[in-house]
């Protein structure tokens, strides 16, 4: 069975980073909780001050979508130069044949290893990745072909580049509700190669529960969990080791971005904290392999917000 004390805090401004450490070192955490801390981009700042935790442990976080890492490679001496350059743009890389569209996703994965090896060779320590994100256009009508760039990336971010010799590095593979709607689709060779790639990368599967701060948090945490439902549930052996590796995602709740949900009927501090306490001790009740909070960023970046958010979150470590 798998240690579910296990905390994962991601995407903040660096220099919000003293306030995030004051704040886990104020939450009583089980003993022996694993501590999980990283932002987009390796920063050996950010690291270092992780680290100096006595349980923390550093794991940076890379994009599927489009950003620099997309513009060169940024090392010498890597294989085929095909790959080397610019990646097509998002449209015209979907539309590209099938083994295209994984070659160039395996070279985007390898690009975040080099990212990571280069900055190990500079003394930096990295303890594990975080991939953002398995996207919910992975189940709608340009599956397929989200599913082959999505399954290339996988596998350059967790085997990265043989010449360089780097070998297998699992890591934390974010992932929207929609997207694991995919486990209700019949498994054919393309979707058995996908759910094999990503067991193969994933060390822990988050799904991005982001609840709406709101009614019944028991109902609330119920319906959140049936996608994990749908993994334990399915037929397939490594769905359902997908399912045992699942941790509830979830966000501070204070900022109101697209998509984050949270404290939309602008309740009190008071009353957001008893509300996920109990959504909190219902998902672990349902099922978790430990929780991750995502965005400590403009109203979720004040330090009594991370301090509420890392206490609610740590009741579900104790099971």
């Amino acid at each position: 069975m798998l240690d579910r004390r296990l905390l994962l805090l991601s995407y903040f401004e660096p220099d919000d980073v003293p306030k995030l450490i004051r704040a886990v070192r104020a939450t009583a955490t089980p003993a022996g909780t694993r501590i999980y801390v990283g932002s987009y981009g390796v920063n050996a700042p950010v690291a270092r001050q992780v680290q100096e935790l006595k349980r923390g442990l550093y794991a940076p976080m890379f994009p599927i979508k489009p950003t620099s890492f997309w513009n060169r490679r940024r090392v010498d001496g890597a294989h085929d130069p095909r790959y080397e350059g610019k990646l097509p743009s998002l449209p015209s890389l979907l539309g590209l044949p099938s083994r295209d569209r994984l070659a160039w996703g395996r070279e985007l994965g390898r690009r975040f290893r080099d990212e990571m090896r280069i900055a190990e060779e500079e003394g930096v320590r990295v303890d594990a990745w975080q991939f953002d994100e398995l996207v919910s256009e992975l189940s709608g009508k340009d599956g397929r072909r989200w599913r082959d760039f999505t399954r290339g990336a996988l596998h350059g971010l967790n085997l990265g580049r043989p010449e360089f010799s780097d070998g297998p590095r699992v890591g934390f593979v974010w992932a929207s509700l929609p997207a694991l709607q995919i486990a209700r689709l019949p498994v054919d060779s393309e979707l058995g190669a996908f759910w094999r790639a990503l067991a193969s990368a994933t060390f822990r599967l988050v799904g991005e529960e982001y609840p709406v701060f709101a009614g019944n948090p028991a109902d609330a945490a119920r319906a959140n969990a049936a996608e994990y439902r749908l993994l334990a549930g399915s037929r397939g052996t490594i769905r359902r080791e997908l399912a045992a590796r699942y941790m509830v995602g979830m966000t501070p709740g204070w900022h109101l971005a697209r998509g984050l949900r949270g404290n939309t009927s602008h309740w009190p501090r008071a009353q957001v904290n008893r509300w996920r306490a109990k959504f909190v001790d219902e998902r672990e009740q349902i099922g978790s392999a430990g929780f991750g909070a995502y965005h400590f960023r403009f109203e979720n970046s004040s330090e009594q917000v991370m301090k509420d958010t890392l206490a609610g979150l740590a009741r579900g470590l104790d099971g």
